[in-house]
């Protein structure tokens, strides 16, 4: 049965704030829209969809032949753990626009093989790609180590994944005196490239450093042009020059690399002037003279730091777009000096930043960036708000799901114990978390406003947005589909169902939809819809006593924060497809999955979120944190599949049944108030201590509540569901006063009968004579109680 005859009493419509009747209620599976508009333009990105690792100087070579300009970034490791976090957040704001690559300076201030320190260059590296998803070149010097020590960098870089090292020699420290000893190198970078070929043939990219003015230790221009063409030799696969100021004299270094023999793409280092100060210091340090013209141009807006911003721009803008008409340059890259807004406004003006492109996968993959999620293809819906939690946690995984995720007995999530790391930090800082969560709470209530401020993206009561939740890494507000079904989510929450993840019905949309389209042109779409959220316990268990009926259409998962409640109509180790795409030329891919073990790993993050990113900003023992605390504690996590996505949803009605419901059960306690109030010292007092009687006389109160109530107007079916209901309740009540055990309410409504709290849960059902509708039924044997 999946809908229940309707009674006189109304069901609550999760349409607008008031009471409306269901007919309103269902979502009709989206098909697409050709007329569906979008904030910003929409760009197909390259197909097919590459899922087998393409190393950098393939994917090059590739781009060049396609004559396709691109850009790349260069970066150094921030000092500190919160530059690092702030980091992570500016690269994935860079990410948006398509780098081919990004490269990590080798810092030697931050100890930069310490994998163990966050501010290092190989954990800045290790982070851009596995947490960013971006192709990422680690630079590594070789001129203070050892051969075997660098042979332990290569290997160490290998380890965590990275395929692509510029090879430098690396700069000793200053002379002391003019009597020191003039300074002899033991290695060289032609040395490292040699070594990185003798020990690891073509497992890695090697790329290295050109200089279009020759490198000011050379003892000649021609000279070092032979060094650099030795390096090429050696097996140098790109070359990334030093900086200059004038497109000419990269013109000029193309040419004469040519000349020689040099075939490899000749990258120009692009730095675009971003202060006065800064540009001069810059060049001393590189032996660089800065031309007349730009220091005349310079010298009256020198104190003028926006001035100096913008004449930069600009020319770095006139000379990038020369050499990229010309072909004398494949693509640019720039030293970003980790800044952003420049650089950003420089390659959109050259027209390299990606506009929106299409999804490849509905959520965001690393595709032929790394060597080892390359083929990664299905992940749980659980942290598709979350993806680098998602990464972290799987961090050590040797294969990753291609195709299907399979039937799992044991998926293998690392724990939290070290989650709080830079990468995974909270970028919002405490002061504007507590402006859009609220200062103080008072209630429930207010933390439901916190929900449906972030679903409408309204300003709350002080002005302020909610762009992001505990449960969400992004800081931009709800995922476009979301507007789909944003009503529903909105009045969930409204009524103390807090969403936290959940997707619409889709039923052969487009792939290049522009709400819900990914993958390959001229391909369709189609996914179930799926809400998962928290409820209180009581409404998770007036969800439980009717939510067999719609069973096998809708499949739940209901589980507490200690694990003592997990109840699910699902098989236990077998995954529900709730995404899949069928397209031209390819099998069906099915990229999202609800899989029950998986579940349980992502439950103890979600409940974790709500200590660790909100309790927490509020002082010890305050009403605030208490009233965070108590949904952590008591409320259930539920999540909700409806299988057939042919039809409007109906997971919405079935929460406006269970709130009806329940409002039912409550409007009974509050009629029976006086009378169990009165009973309540009774059922204490010493002539009731035997259980057996208590239960006896609490039936006897339900049966004259019962008959006191048919002349209220309430169907006699739903009364005899309340009385059965809040009996149970009383029972509840009863028997954890004479235990003094924390029994769920939860288990004693979907059970029939209380058990032990590690016992396993079975549905104890009888039909009744007058109706073929299943209700929960509490027996008073004994042997129905399992006593610890």
């Amino acid at each position: 049965m999946e809908k229940e005859k309707m009674t006189n009493t109304e069901h609550l419509s999760p349409v607008g704030n008031g009471m409306k009747k269901i007919d309103s209620l269902s979502t009709i599976p989206y098909c697409g829209n050709s007329h569906a508009s979008s904030d910003s333009e929409v760009e197909t990105s390259p197909w097919p969809i590459r899922n087998q690792y393409e190393a950098l100087h393939e994917k090059v070579n590739r781009r060049i032949a396609d004559g396709t300009p691109f850009f790349s970034l260069e970066f150094f490791p921030p000092r500190t753990a919160n530059g690092v976090a702030n980091f992570f957040t500016r690269l994935d704001r860079f990410n948006e626009g398509g780098p081919v690559f990004v490269d990590i300076t080798w810092h030697l201030g931050s100890d930069p093989s310490n994998m163990s320190k966050e501010t290092s260059s190989s954990s800045i590296a290790a982070g851009c790609l596995n947490y960013c998803r971006v192709d990422t070149m680690l630079h590594m010097t070789c001129v203070q180590y050892a051969k075997e020590q660098t042979l332990k960098h290569l290997e160490q870089a290998k380890a965590i994944g990275l395929r692509s090292i510029l090879a430098l020699r690396g700069d000793l420290p200053p002379e002391t005196s003019e009597e020191s000893p003039k300074t002899v190198y033991q290695y060289r970078a032609l040395d490292m490239i040699r070594w990185i070929k003798e020990a690891h043939n073509d497992y890695f990219t090697i790329a290295c450093s050109g200089y279009p003015l020759g490198h000011p230790e050379a003892p000649s221009y021609r000279a070092d042009l032979m060094y650099l063409k030795a390096k090429v030799d050696a097996g140098a696969q790109l070359i990334i020059t030093q900086l200059f100021f004038e497109a000419e004299v990269f013109e000029q270094f193309v040419k004469d690399c040519r000349e020689i023999g040099i075939t490899v793409p000749i990258i120009p280092g692009i730095m675009p002037i971003m202060g006065y100060d800064s540009i001069r210091r810059i060049a001393k340090l590189s032996g660089l003279t800065i031309p007349e013209n730009i220091l005349a141009d310079l010298e009256p807006i020198k104190h003028d730091d926006d001035a100096v911003r913008n004449y930069g721009k600009v020319k770095c803008v006139e000379m990038c777009r020369r050499l990229l008409q010309n072909k004398s340059a494949p693509s640019i890259h720039l030293y970003t000096m980790n800044r952003e807004g420049n650089c950003r406004e420089i390659l959109q003006e050259l027209g390299l930043w990606l506009k929106r492109p299409m999804r490849t996968l509905p959520w965001e993959p690393h595709g032929a960036n790394h060597p080892i999620r390359c083929k990664e293809d299905v992940r749980p819906i659980f942290w598709s708000a979350r993806p680098k939690s998602y990464i972290y946690r799987t961090r050590d995984w040797d294969d990753f799901p291609n195709g299907r995720w399979g039937n799992s007995s044991s998926p293998a999530f690392g724990d939290l114990a070290d989650y709080y790391l830079f990468h995974l930090k909270s970028q919002t800082a405490k002061e504007d978390q507590l402006a859009m969560y609220g200062e103080t709470l008072q209630s429930i209530e207010d933390v439901q406003n916190v929900f449906v401020n972030y679903i409408t993206q309204e300003p709350n009561t002080k002005g302020v947005k909610v762009t992001t939740l505990p449960w969400t890494e992004s800081e931009s507000g709800v995922q476009p589909e979301t507007k789909l079904i944003n009503e529903q989510l909105v009045w969930c929450n409204q009524h103390g169902i807090l969403t936290v993840n959940s997707q619409p019905s889709v039923n052969g949309a487009p792939s290049q939809d522009p709400l819900v389209g990914w993958g390959k042109p001229g391909g369709y779409c189609y996914q179930k819809a799926y809400l998962e959220c928290f409820m209180s316990a009581e409404l998770s268990a007036t969800l439980l006593g009717i939510i067999e009926e719609y069973s096998p259409r809708i499949n739940y998962h209901v589980i507490n924060q200690s694990g003592t409640i997990d109840c699910s109509n699902s098989e236990p180790t077998t995954p529900i497809a709730v995404t899949w795409g069928v397209f031209p030329g390819a099998e069906i891919a099915q990229p999202t999955v609800v899989d029950p073990l998986s579940f349980r790993a992502w439950k103890t993050e979600a409940y974790e979120m709500w200590l660790n990113q909100w309790a927490n900003l509020y002082p010890r023992d305050s009403a605030s944190r208490g009233v965070i605390q108590n949904v952590h504690d008591t409320f259930h996590l539920v999540n909700l599949v409806d299988n057939d996505f042919q039809k409007p949803a109906i997971i919405f009605e079935i929460l406006a049944r269970m709130l009806s419901k329940f409002a039912i059960v409550f409007l009974t306690i509050l009629l029976t108030q006086q009378q169990v109030q009165g009973f309540t010292e009774q059922i204490k007092s010493e002539k009731l201590q035997s259980l057996q009687f208590r239960f006896q006389f609490i039936d006897y109160i339900m049966e004259e509540s019962l008959a006191k109530m048919k002349n209220q107007g309430i169907d006699t079916d739903e009364l005899e569901m309340l009385k059965q209901v809040t009996g149970t309740v009383m029972k509840f009540q009863a028997l954890r006063d004479e235990l003094s055990e924390n029994f769920d309410i939860c288990q004693v409504m979907k059970d029939g009968a209380i058990l032990h709290p590690n016992s396993t849960m079975s549905i104890k059902k009888s039909k009744s004579k007058k109706s073929k509708k299943h209700s929960p039924r509490f027996s008073t044997e004994k042997s129905n109680y399992v006593f610890p």
